[in-house]
């Protein structure tokens, strides 16, 4: 039989059998007293009657009935209750009148004990009741010895089946309590699930339909005899790139599952769509969504403020795999980042691109450094933790 697993008793029923212990054994005291002298025989009753309510006793005061039974088969408790067993049997033997004491030492041996040392311990009590009854009637009364002994199989197998009863029991409340946790981990995926296709409607329904309108008139206007400025081209550009880059994030937001493609892969499309190459260091492995989405959007701000600002001929991507982080690096060959007010806003140190990129990057509690120099080229760095964490204000 294996060892049952740990449950907390009840309060109740166990001062009842301790209570109950104690009563039963000074009424079989004063009961064999009042008819035999304390004298030889006697002494060894008082005894063995002492020493097993001294040891029951022991075993009470150190049992902590709000604590769950431990996982060892006899603990400390248990071995109170077999040195208050070991004392018992020898003096219902002697002396039949404790045999009373038998019903509250039986639940007590079940409380304490458990597996086959239980089921072992509970049947050497009832024997000692049938043995000490069958010394009290000299063999003349059969019905004397055999009700109790088969009264207490009944008895144990009575507690057996209630054991495992309880034993299912807790199993099923554990194994509800794990549903419950299931469920509500179901719901709020859904919930979050419903909530981004609801961001993604209203976006396509507005940001997406009146950028692409917007596109559609700088197109019209090209068409114009004459042709559109370089302003308006790059404006037209900059749409396009919008309009292309929303509907991918719109896709993001509804298709929220792990994505196919790797962090690796992802960063090498990005790079081969700027025409950049592409190498990975370290060991690859599963990246937090969270991490992914900031070195992508690192990545692809670098790439294109190379392209567009730096005049690049040659740009590079490196994904590296450290121990305990992940860092994109993404270098280029051209003119290096221009000061303020050099008409480049979103290039500049300060300027909104790179404030975004370092903001993404340091809310997850990483790094972004930039190292730059007029005609020597650009190097970007983010480098972010495995494990993203909030980083402080």
């Amino acid at each position: 039989m294996t060892a049952q697993p740990a449950r907390n008793r009840l309060p109740a029923m166990d001062l009842a059998v301790d209570i109950g212990f104690g009563i039963l054994l000074l009424v079989s005291a004063g009961r064999y007293f009042t008819r035999h002298p304390l004298d030889g025989e006697g002494v060894a009753v008082l005894v063995l009657a002492i020493g097993s309510g001294v040891s029951y006793a022991i075993a009470v005061l150190g049992l902590d009935a709000e604590r769950p039974r431990s996982d060892r088969v006899v603990t400390r408790q248990g071995v109170g209750v077999l040195v208050a067993t070991a004392f018992w049997v020898p003096l219902t033997i002697i002396a039949p009148s404790f045999a009373w004491c038998a019903f509250a030492l039986f639940f007590a041996v079940h409380r304490v004990l458990r597996g086959p040392i239980a089921y072992v311990v509970s049947s050497i009590v009832v024997v000692a009741v049938s043995v000490g009854l069958l010394l009290v009637s000299s063999g003349t009364d059969p019905g004397l010895v055999l009700g109790p002994f088969f009264g207490g199989l009944v008895l144990s197998a009575a507690y057996a089946a209630l054991d495992r009863a309880i034993s299912s029991q807790h199993g099923l409340i554990a194994e509800l309590l794990t549903t419950r946790e299931q469920l509500a981990r179901s719901e709020r995926d859904a919930g979050a699930l419903a909530e981004r296709n609801r961001v993604a409607g209203e976006l396509h329904d507005t940001v997406v339909q009146r950028t692409a309108s917007a596109l559609l008139l700088l197109e019209a206007d090209d068409q114009r005899p004459g042709g559109s400025s370089a302003t308006v081209a790059e404006a037209r550009e900059g749409l396009r790139d919008a309009l292309v880059e929303t509907r991918r994030l719109l896709h993001g937001m509804v298709d929220a599952g792990p994505a196919a493609e790797s962090l690796a892969a992802v960063l090498a499309s990005q790079a081969a769509a700027s025409g950049a190459g592409f190498t990975t260091d370290g060991v690859a492995r599963p990246v937090d969504p969270a991490v992914a989405q900031a070195l992508q959007r690192v990545t692809q701000e670098a790439l294109i403020n190379a392209r567009k600002h730096a005049a690049a001929e040659n740009v590079r991507v490196t994904l590296t795999y450290f121990p305990d982080a992940v860092g994109v690096d993404i270098a280029d060959d051209g003119r290096g980042i221009p000061g303020p007010g050099d008409g480049t806003e979103d290039a500049a140190p300060d300027g909104f691109g790179i404030r975004a990129m370092t903001w993404r990057v340091q809310s997850l509690g990483g790094d972004l450094t930039i190292e730059s120099r007029p005609d020597g080229g650009t190097v970007v760095a983010a480098r972010v933790p495995a494990s993203p964490g909030e980083a402080p204000g």
